[in-house]
């Protein structure tokens, strides 16, 4: 093995070391232009109150039905954004650095509540899963990040529990409504690698065998 080789390596190992316990709002200013999270000081909490109450009533009102239960918080945005414009506030898709709307990753709720901004995400739970290490909040740096502003950063957390099915599908309602302040949410950083389907499937060199099949 040459030095070059042992020295990369190293390296790869060094970076592999897992990053523990940073607050969510040094990951923002980060990865963004300098964007602030603002520690929540209390700024419409009635609004918001009520918005917990709208977003379950709402979801309750007919239940969510899932194939899974991690597609539940998926449905149960719409009941939050509709619950934001209920409660006299503004509720969208987050506008990114670019000028897009984007609903995929984080956060899920651009939002306007009594004139200040927040970014809300909405997440689902049951009762048995609440306190173990499971991950359930993700967030990757992007060349076109949804946060752009100053802002309070939420999570709007959501209790489900399977009352019944139908078609095949399982229905779920909200048992409760936790909203929790992320600005000093900690978050590990898990290094991985990865490829894609060209350097995969593409390389003949690589190829062992291929058979196709009538279908």
């Amino acid at each position: 093995m040459t030095d070059r080789e042992e020295q990369l390596k190293r390296i790869i190992r060094q970076m592999l070391q897992p990053l523990r316990d940073i607050p969510l709002d040094i990951i923002i200013e980060a990865i963004t232009d300098g964007c602030t999270i603002w520690p929540y000081d209390g700024h419409a909490r009635k609004e918001l109150e009520r918005i917990a109450d709208l977003s379950v009533a709402g979801i309750n009102a007919r239940g969510i039905e899932a194939g899974r239960p991690n597609e539940v918080g998926n449905y149960c945005e719409p009941f939050v954004i509709e619950a934001i414009r209920q409660a006299g506030g503004k509720a969208q898709t987050p506008l990114t650095k670019g000028g897009k709307r984007k609903a995929s990753g984080y956060p899920d709720i651009e939002a306007e509540i009594l004139d200040k901004p927040f970014y809300i995400e909405v997440k689902t739970y049951n009762e048995r899963n609440r306190d173990t290490t499971q991950r359930s909040f993700y967030i990757s740096p992007s060349n076109d990040f949804k946060v752009t502003k100053d802002a309070y950063h939420l999570v709007f957390a959501f209790c489900m529990e399977e009352v019944g099915a139908s078609g095949g599908k399982r229905i779920y309602k909200a048992k409760s409504c936790t909203v929790i302040d992320a600005h000093n949410l900690s978050c590990d950083v898990k290094y991985e690698f990865n490829s894609d389907n060209r350097r995969l499937y593409g390389a003949p060199e690589m190829i062992i065998l291929r058979k196709d099949y009538e279908v």
